[in-house]
């Protein structure tokens, strides 16, 4: 979270607030195109170190992160790729940010795991099946203050609504971004993460839940 993030670095609740209500609106054209009006920069504060004066403001820190993130979609050509996904770039990163919380690879920064998670949700959306991703209940829940359940009420719990949430749920990096922008081949239609914290991935329903079965007793919280 950016917010704690900030406050470990000595800043107060209002400087943080202040900085998140500035005004951004000169990357509407850039980052934020597509973007829903009232949506705020949840997703948008690119992870990576940053070297700041001494004294900087919050505002100044996250353009720092937003010029890092605009430079990134730039250099590998994102927005064009998600757009040739059938995604805006706000959509993109919505998605991208679910592959982010679900897979990580583990100190590389693209891995072969992201990019086939990216090609289950890609079908999922294509076939109108809920993307069922654990990350955003648990998003919705952390953000409530409450308990995460699977069937937690809220419109990020993509267990119990179909396509995408209202907007990211965690800033994706690279890995995830070129994974939705370039999915993996294949055709299949769910995975799950086993307690030996490999992904184990199936085309039908009683493929996984077998795979389920034999690979996430703790994870899964199975008897």
């Amino acid at each position: 979270d950016v917010r704690s993030v900030l406050e470990r670095l000595g800043y107060s609740r209002e400087e943080i607030e202040r900085g998140f209500a500035a005004d951004y609106s000169d990357y509407n054209d850039t980052l934020f195109k597509d973007r829903p009006k009232g949506a705020g920069i949840e997703g948008y504060v690119y992870g990576e170190t940053y070297y700041v004066a001494s004294g900087a403001t919050v505002e100044q820190i996250l353009r720092r992160a937003f010029d890092e993130f605009v430079k990134q979609l730039d250099r590998h050509d994102i927005e064009a790729q998600f757009h040739a996904q059938g995604l805006t770039l706000f959509e993109g990163l919505t998605l991208a940010s679910i592959v982010q919380k679900e897979v990580s690879c583990q100190g590389a920064q693209v891995c072969d795991d992201q990019k086939q998670v990216a090609q289950v949700f890609h079908k999922r959306l294509d076939e109108g099946i809920s993307l069922g991703a654990d990350a955003t209940f648990m998003y919705a829940a952390a953000q409530a203050a409450r308990t995460p359940t699977v069937d937690f009420d809220s419109p990020y719990n993509t267990r119990i609504h179909r396509g995408l949430p209202p907007g990211p749920i965690s800033t994706p990096g690279l890995g995830a971004l070129i994974a939705v922008a370039q999915p993996a081949e294949g055709d299949y239609l769910y995975f799950v993460s086993g307690d030996d914290g490999v992904n184990y991935f199936s085309r039908t329903e009683t493929e996984h839940i077998e795979k389920t079965r034999q690979h996430c007793i703790v994870n899964c919280l199975l008897p």
